[in-house]
């Protein structure tokens, strides 16, 4: 199915990523590893439930020390697969600098749907949030990250109404998208679709683009410099239209990374944008 000028197999190519990266499964295998190596370094607990859901739990790499600043990251896959255990390794080096990093599971399409997971991670930040302490965290420096299907997560969870949930304007002080969707009308016509089940009335309710743009608190975008141009796009766009709304929003760009890259050079220590990084989820 074709959508905005692309055919079918062009829109395929730019919102695949496994289409776009044929060598992903090398880039997958190597940050298993790196998770695998940073469980066996880092003080941790695993599986800590959150909600009622079979994947709702979340792994915690603790701080030494109490009142750390804590970092929530929200895994990708397509909202249809992958695992919190598979993306330990980005909290080896913001452990080391003093954070408390927290890697949440939810559930996965098609057992529910994208507007469940929204859900299920709400869920998950109000556990953090009323828990913190438990966490050797500062509830005051909470911040929220997510890669690809994460990316959205997170975007969703800027715009929810915590005045409602948690009677507080945010329960987190600073938000990254990195290599976001931001419009899901185009996942819709490739084959991603399969398993997320998106109609046009949903993919519009799910779209950050088509959120309530936040106020208080601020956000950076990040995006590899080689993914396919529509992830760059979209990046850019949602960025854009968060400023058109009021919130100042730089994106940056890991310059050689494609969508799995983009993590390393983000998440450590050696990576260009970490330093970036650490300096921007400080309040």
């Amino acid at each position: 199915m074709s959508w905005g000028g692309f055919t079918a197999a062009e829109l395929e190519w730019q919102y695949n990523a496994r289409e776009t990266v044929p060598e992903f499964m090398t880039h997958v295998e190597r940050t298993v590893r790196l998770s695998d190596d940073t469980r066996a370094c880092t003080k941790h607990s695993l599986d800590i439930r959150y909600g009622d859901g079979p994947k709702e739990t979340m792994d915690v790499y603790l701080a030494d020390a109490p009142g750390a600043p804590v970092h929530v990251f929200f895994h990708g896959g397509y909202w249809c697969s992958r695992d919190k255990k598979d993306y330990a390794f980005v909290a080896r080096d913001l452990v080391a600098a003093g954070f408390t990093v927290i890697c949440p599971n939810y559930d996965l399409c098609p057992d529910v749907t994208i507007a469940d997971i929204t859900d299920q991670a709400v869920q998950a930040i109000i556990h953090i949030y009323q828990n913190v302490e438990q966490f050797n965290g500062d509830r005051d420096r909470i911040s929220i990250s997510g890669h690809s299907a994460g990316g959205q997560i997170v975007a969703r969870l800027a715009s929810h109404d915590w005045h409602v949930t948690l009677n507080d304007d945010h329960p987190f002080c600073a938000i990254v998208p990195v290599s976001g969707m931001f419009d899901l009308e185009p996942i819709r016509h490739t084959s991603l679709n399969d398993k997320i089940g998106l109609d046009a009335a949903s993919a519009a309710d799910n779209s950050p683009m088509l959120d309530a743009v936040p106020h208080e608190v601020k956000m950076m975008v990040v995006v590899g410099g080689n993914e396919s141009p529509e992830f760059a796009r979209q990046s850019d766009a949602y960025a854009a239209y968060c400023e058109r709304g009021g919130l100042h929003v730089p994106v940056y760009k890991a310059w050689g990374a494609n969508h799995f890259t983009v993590l390393e050079e983000l998440y450590l220590g050696t990576g260009s944008l970490f330093g970036h990084l650490k300096r921007f989820l400080q309040p």
